[in-house]
């Protein structure tokens, strides 16, 4: 008993002294006080943070969000420029197609979704139906569908949506007369929820442009071709990508639901570069008529290559550009070097045709005239340890008759006579070696070795077109200069950009004066008329023009091929007041390979169809010896 009772008192000593704490004066009033507003603080300021976290951060994040569901930003590729022809023909066009996809975690009813597709021939794949199981929101279905499917299929989903409309009011009406009956509202109601849901909202369409070439292989070459993002790789589709795509568009678009109805669309950016339209100089009558011609004689000569060009040496505009084997801009290109123009990429030796740069050459310098004669040695002519040989046996003859006859020792001699410093200026002033600078990719300069690199034999063999390369283009731009008065263009072959003309003719130099213009015309007129070319001849018309048969070297060998040769022509017409000038090139012609029995009878066909499209008038009353007889002192 005694033990309890100082057990309890000891416990009520221990109360009484908590008590006298909190009464004690140990804590001041004022410290109390502070406690209490400390805490006070600290709830408000946990209240303040909450609010802040709630009114800004979180604002924030639902305003992500439901912006999300109002609020699209979209980028649209804008239709790209056309492609047109001198005469508004179109060559090239974009059409604009729809591709459908589906998003199947939106899919309320497949079989009324296969329904309505399969009536325009649009069936699901194994694929399709597989994607759609796994509940994929993006099923790409069906690509570059015409517009005229897509109204279509729109206007049957429009029937549709009428007909829900109608059920929707139907049953409005009928909630009104059952409204006191509440089974028969709540039956009401989950039918009209089943009705309300749109059945065709998993159907995505979308637009884009699929790039079209109405002539199919017509002018390839020169056109070129875009890839499957819409970029030009070549052709004039790739010199002028930028001005023919345009600026991308992106527009704000808000909607109204979220079945992605828009109800308000703005542009982002006022002032949008918009796609241009591109007229060429090529015509495509006599594109025609020089493909036509030259794949016949693709065909009959079995050449590997055949090129083609013609040109309005007043101007430079190109009317018509041509390589063969071409390709279709509609189908696939397995290779880059399909897409390739010859007539400005490949580069090859040129043979006799690069005979009149030494004949311009020596007649501005006064070496020489049309009447000079030189001896050529009866076909073999021995410099620098090395035979020259002519392909007939030559001895006097004049200048007129070297050309004509085409002999590499008679201009070998000319080539000497003149010097390397000299014949080196003249090669770079016809544009040899240089870019031509027309407006399509992948030109080529050619391959002209610095004086300092040429041997001892260099001078006479560049004179007949050996030791140097050059492209169609080039060839053709040194005939033009000749047809104009000794004054070299700059090649166009765009005429106008966005309804704009798009430069004017452009003068590079003059080369030659137009007295020695006017006497190598002459002396082309004298090869159809007498010598290598007279196959070019055309009925009612002069011709003057020049063959080259030229050996192809073999790099492997280190010599030229006894096989492999290029057979050019080209020539002017009509001869002494040229309004054209045509080029036609065949490399490797199988069997007879001779220019002036293979190439020169094409170009008179080519040339033959050209002056009566062109409504050239005939001069074959002008005797071009006659007029100008004085022209040869």
């Amino acid at each position: 008993m005694i033990k309890l009772k100082r057990k309890k008192t000891r416990m009520f000593s221990i109360k009484r002294k908590n008590k006298d704490f909190l009464n004690s004066n140990s804590l001041s009033e004022k410290t109390r006080y502070n406690i209490i507003v400390f805490f006070i603080y600290i709830f408000f300021i946990i209240i303040i943070l909450k609010l802040i976290n709630l009114q800004i951060f979180q604002h924030l994040n639902k305003d992500e969000y439901v912006k999300h569901i109002v609020y699209k930003e979209t980028e649209e590729i804008q239709q790209r420029g056309f492609i047109f022809d001198r005469n508004n023909n179109v060559l090239a066009r974009s059409i604009k197609t729809y591709d459908i996809a589906l998003d199947a975690k939106m899919i309320k009813d497949l079989d009324l979704i296969k329904q309505l597709l399969s009536k325009y021939d649009i069936n699901l794949s194994k694929a399709n139906l597989i994607s759609i199981k796994a509940r994929k929101s993006h099923i790409s279905i069906k690509k570059n569908i015409p517009e005229n499917i897509i109204l279509k299929i729109k206007e049957d989903i429009s029937k549709v949506r009428k007909q829900v409309s109608k059920q929707i009011a139907e049953i409005k009406i009928e909630k009104k007369i059952y409204k006191k009956n509440e089974d028969k509202l709540k039956e009401l109601n989950e039918k009209l929820e089943k009705v309300k849901e749109d059945k065709f909202v998993c159907i995505k369409i979308s637009s884009n442009y699929k790039r079209s070439y109405p002539e199919n292989t017509l002018a390839s070459h020169v056109i070129g071709k875009i890839n499957s993002e819409g970029v030009g790789i070549e052709g004039i589709e790739a010199s002028c990508n930028e001005q023919l795509n345009g600026e991308n568009i992106r527009r704000e678009q808000y909607r109204i639901n979220g079945y992605g109805n828009v109800y308000s669309e703005f542009l982002s950016k006022e002032d949008i570069e918009e796609s241009k339209d591109v007229v060429l100089t090529i015509d495509r009558v006599l594109q025609f008529i020089v493909e036509d011609e030259l794949k016949k004689g693709l065909h009959k000569t079995k050449a590997k290559k055949g090129v083609a060009i013609i040109q309005n040496p007043h101007n430079g505009e190109i009317l018509a550009m041509a390589s063969l084997p071409n390709f279709n801009p509609n189908e696939p290109v397995l290779k880059q070097e399909y897409l390739r123009n010859s007539a400005i990429y490949n580069s090859q030796e040129p043979g006799s045709t690069f005979k009149i740069v030494v004949l311009s050459a020596v007649i501005e310098e006064h070496l020489f005239n049309l009447n000079s004669k030189i001896n050529c040695e009866n076909g073999y002519f021995k410099y620098a340890g090395k035979p020259i040989t002519d392909h007939q046996k030559q001895g006097i003859i004049t200048v007129q008759q070297i050309l004509e006859r085409s002999s590499n020792v008679g201009t070998a001699k000319m080539a000497i006579k003149l010097g390397k410093e000299k014949f080196y200026t003249y090669i770079k002033n016809f544009g040899f070696a240089s870019k031509t600078g027309i407006d399509l990719p992948s030109e080529q300069t050619g391959l002209l070795a610095p004086i300092k690199q040429w041997s001892k034999r260099t001078l006479p063999t560049i004179s007949f077109g050996q030791e140097i390369s050059a492209t169609p283009l080039q060839i053709i731009s040194a005939y033009s200069l000749i047809a104009n008065d000794g004054i070299l263009l700059k090649p166009k072959i765009i005429r106008s950009i966005d309804n704009k003309k798009y430069e004017n003719t452009q003068v590079v130099r003059r080369v030659i004066s137009k007295d020695t213009a006017h006497k190598i015309r002459l002396a082309l007129y004298g090869v159809v008329e007498n010598g290598t070319g007279k196959f070019a001849k055309v009925k009612g018309y002069t011709v003057g023009g020049k063959t080259g048969t030229a050996q192809k070297y073999d790099k492997q060998k280190k010599q030229y091929s006894t096989k492999h040769y290029m057979a050019s022509f080209c020539g002017m017409i009509p001869a002494m007041k040229p309004e054209i000038v045509i080029l036609v090139i065949y490399d490797e012609p199988d069997g007879d390979y001779y220019a002036s029995s293979v190439v020169a009878p094409i170009f008179s066909k080519i040339a033959e169809r050209v002056v009566e499209y062109l409504q050239i008038k005939p001069d074959v009353k002008e005797n071009p010896n006659k007029i100008n007889r004085g022209a040869n002192k």
